[in-house]
């Protein structure tokens, strides 16, 4: 315990934080961010019904939570990722069950328990940084 509190110094107004390079809480930040948008754009697949390209959905998701975080270059790379994603029809078939015989029914509603339980993961973090006073 005195070894995490030793990472975080106290800032003024009683939040802590870390300017340390390579720090836990600084990694922890990122996997929160990053998590947001896996659960964000697992959710937006599975309620994307009529939609066919999920390239906007993509954009969309990363624009709601980590665009503010990156720099030009990074925003760039998800640009160029965001053309490569598959249709929504496609992106079903692939996420069957090895390749086997399944409905979109059943992809889908695996997509929504999957993206509500990454929702409680990014919550769990939220709720460690407030009560541990950290910045988010």
């Amino acid at each position: 315990s005195s070894g995490i509190n030793a990472e975080w110094p106290l800032r003024p107004g009683g939040t802590q934080t870390t300017h340390a390079k390579h720090s836990a809480t600084t990694a922890l930040l990122w996997l929160h961010r990053e998590l947001a948008f896996v659960k964000e754009f697992l959710l937006g697949i599975a309620e994307a019904q009529g939609v066919s390209d999920m390239s906007a959905k993509f954009m969309e998701c990363y624009d709601r939570t980590l665009r503010a975080h990156h720099n030009v270059m990074s925003r760039s790379v998800y640009t160029v990722a965001a053309k490569a994603i598959p249709y929504r029809e496609d992106m079903l078939r692939s996420l069957g069950h090895d390749g086997l015989a399944h409905t979109d029914t059943a992809v889908l509603t695996d997509l929504q328990t999957y993206g509500h339980a990454v929702g409680t993961v990014v919550k769990y973090i939220e709720t460690f940084y407030i009560n541990n006073k950290l910045l988010l």
